[in-house]
């Protein structure tokens, strides 16, 4: 995951290459990442600083459960926060 700093609301681009599986796999990736980025938002209080934000993912995340996921982004987003 990657921050760049900009002016105005926060975006997140998800980066989901054809090697991690089939269009339908990557879009079951893209909606889930999304779901666990509100569940963030609206448990955590999460606010996004304004700017970019690019979240690649280079595996299938089929084996990982709702609460994992939820754990693995919150992460990535406090460790950004720390540099």
């Amino acid at each position: 995951m990657s921050f760049r700093a900009a002016p105005g609301a926060s975006r997140v681009h998800l980066a989901v290459p054809k090697s991690v599986g089939t269009a339908v796999v990557r879009n079951r990736i893209r909606r889930r990442i999304r779901e666990t980025l509100r569940e963030l938002a609206r448990d955590e209080a999460l606010v996004l600083a304004g700017g970019e934000y690019r979240l690649g993912v280079s595996a299938p995340l089929e084996r990982f459960s709702a609460a994992e996921l939820r754990s693995m982004v919150g992460e990535l987003l406090r460790d950004l926060r720390r540099k």
